[in-house]
C-alpha cells in the first residue's frame, strides 16, 4: 500500500514492492527503447565471453537448485503443451506437400516433446520406379 501522504506514490518502500516497480520499469524500458535493449544484450554478451564457464560451474556447485529448475520447467513444458501443442521449432513444417530431396532434421512431436530433442538426421532421396 502506498503512503497516503504521498500523492504520486505507485509502490511502498518493502522490498517485494520495490521489486514489482522495477520489474515493471524494466519490462516496459526493453519494449520501449531500442538503444537501451540493445545495450543490455551486448553487456551480457561480453559478460559471458569473459566469464565462459561460469554457469556450469554455478549447475555444478547448486545441484539443488538444477533439480528445483528441471522439475519446474518440467511444469512450465506441460502446462505449454496443453495450451498450444507440442513445444518444437519456429519454422517446423506445418503439412508441407512437397518433398524436396536434401538432409533434415527430424523432431519427432509427441505428448513429450521438447524443442530439439531426440532430434534424428536424415537424407530423402528420389528412388525412381521401375
Amino acid at each position: 500500500m502506498p503512503c497516503p501522504q504521498v500523492k504520486e506514490q505507485a509502490y511502498c518502500s518493502e522490498p517485494k514492492c520495490q521489486a514489482e516497480r522495477k520489474r515493471r520499469w524494466l519490462r516496459r524500458k526493453l519494449a520501449e527503447d531500442s538503444d537501451y535493449r540493445e545495450n543490455l544484450w551486448d553487456c551480457q554478451k561480453r559478460w559471458r565471453k569473459t566469464h565462459p564457464g561460469y554457469w556450469r560451474e554455478y549447475r555444478l556447485s547448486n545441484l539443488e537448485y538444477v533439480k528445483r529448475n528441471r522439475k519446474l520447467q518440467r511444469k512450465r513444458n506441460k502446462q505449454y503443451r496443453a495450451r498450444s501443442g507440442p513445444i518444437a521449432k519456429m519454422d517446423a513444417s506445418k503439412g508441407v506437400k512437397i518433398v524436396i530431396p536434401g538432409r533434415y532434421q527430424l523432431i519427432p512431436l509427441g505428448a513429450r516433446t521438447i524443442a530439439k530433442m531426440d532430434v534424428i538426421n536424415v537424407e530423402i532421396r528420389f528412388v525412381p520406379r521401375c
